[in-house]
């Protein structure tokens, strides 16, 4: 079975209060992935932002604690609607009295980036609600596995012939 987790940050620049927990996020992502494969499961995790910048700061600290493959950053692929919808949250950060809305906006453009570039990426992915006991007891954003038997059909279907 493999376990895939997700965190999505919802930082836009540097002074925004998520960007003072990217680095801890990033780590504790790092970690999970690394205990669970020391452990003998296969896990990878996917950390999703929203700017270049932030990935760029992202890929600096990957390097800077020497973390693996495991963990991808991922600069997220924006729908039309969510450049919109950050162009407005980026707005109303700068206004004084509605910095939590611009930040709600963010977050929730961020973990729908975060489902999409899972589920595009690991496609045979079950997501799994917190109904479950998590990885760590962290409440990821995302947190699904992709079952041994789905691993197996997926790659059957690949190697059998098509017959026309």
């Amino acid at each position: 079975m493999r376990h895939v987790l997700g965190i999505a940050s919802a930082a836009l620049a540097a002074g925004d209060p998520a960007f003072r927990t990217l680095e801890l996020d990033f780590l504790r992502l790092a970690y999970a992935v690394a205990h669970l494969n020391a452990k003998g499961d296969d896990t990878c995790g996917y950390i999703v932002v929203l700017r270049q910048e932030i990935r760029d700061v992202l890929r600096r600290l990957r390097a800077k604690y020497e973390v693996g493959d495991g963990v991808n950053i991922v600069f997220a692929s924006l729908l039309v609607s969510d450049m919109t919808r950050l162009s407005d949250a980026s707005d109303l950060l700068q206004s004084d009295d509605s910095s939590g809305a611009g930040r709600d906006i963010a977050r929730e453009v961020a973990l729908s980036s975060l489902r999409r570039e899972v589920f595009d990426r690991e496609p045979c992915v079950e997501e799994l609600v917190s109904t479950v006991t998590l990885p760590f007891d962290v409440a990821w954003d995302f947190y699904g596995v992709v079952r041994d038997d789905s691993l197996q059909s997926e790659s059957a279907v690949e190697m059998s012939p098509r017959l026309f």
